[in-house]
């Protein structure tokens, strides 16, 4: 019998009181925009949303005329998901890695730095499941932070609240590894939680070699608005195509 799929520590259940005041409805409005944009979305069409979390982004796009299936392993955000849904939007619990769909789609999400927080084995199983999902010419989007821009700022702590509630983060770097590791305390309700997670910190080469190891091709790269990516940019989008025919 297949293991259910677990939420991973940095996604608990105190994850949306911290981070659904992270984008403005501005930028927000923007994202939708550049997915539109780079993947080619028109209504009617099919996207699945890896890590889709409580729904920001695949409700946001339902609500434009894109059929959605978004797939998350946390049942939490999976009700605030719902509870916020569009008709358009239907949302599974599953793991991105093993994604129990059918049918083929247009575009797949790996959106706002969802990628990186298993192994690199986890991430391969992730891309290639996507590019199984997508029908032939279908685009993957991945989209994190531009790490030639962050690795510049790195902050070594971070804090957010939300009222009296408090989120502590103790961050560092391996280059070796290119991963940042993270020690986190929450503080919810005067209670305290520790735990730890790390996650890969992709440049944009390695990404693109790795896409282009697993099968896809037509590969670009763009900054949060859609455009051709700088070493500026703040925000960085990856596009890849699921090939026309086998072995194109």
């Amino acid at each position: 019998m297949p293991e259910k799929p677990q939420p991973h520590p940095a996604f608990e259940a105190d994850y949306d009181r911290f981070w659904r005041r992270y984008r403005s409805e501005k930028a927000e409005v923007q994202e939708l925009d550049t997915i539109e944009q780079l993947g080619g979305l028109r209504p009617g069409m099919r996207v699945l949303d890896l890590a889709c979390g409580f729904g920001r982004i695949s409700n946001g796009l339902a609500a434009r005329g894109v059929e959605i299936v978004g797939i998350d392993s946390s049942r939490h955000l999976l009700d605030i998901a719902r509870q916020e849904g569009h008709p358009g939007a239907t949302y599974l619990h599953g793991d991105m890695r093993r994604p129990e769909v059918t049918g083929d789609f247009d575009v797949v999400l790996v959106w706002s730095t969802s990628l990186g927080y298993y192994e690199e084995s986890d991430d391969e199983a992730t891309l290639t499941a996507a590019l199984r999902a997508l029908k032939p010419g279908g685009r993957l989007l991945v989209e994190s932070r531009h790490w030639d821009t962050f690795g510049r700022t790195f902050d070594d702590y971070t804090e957010k609240s939300h009222g009296d509630d408090v989120l502590r983060e103790w961050h560092r770097y391996d280059p070796l590894l290119g991963r940042q590791i993270t020690e986190q305390e929450v503080v919810v309700d005067g209670r305290s939680t520790r735990r730890s997670y790390h996650v890969r910190r992709y440049g944009i080469p390695e990404l693109r070699s790795l896409v282009l190891r697993l099968g896809y091709d037509r590969v670009t790269a763009h900054d949060e608005r859609g455009r051709t990516l700088e070493p500026s940019s703040e925000r960085a989008v990856l596009r890849a195509h699921r090939p026309l025919t086998d072995g194109q």
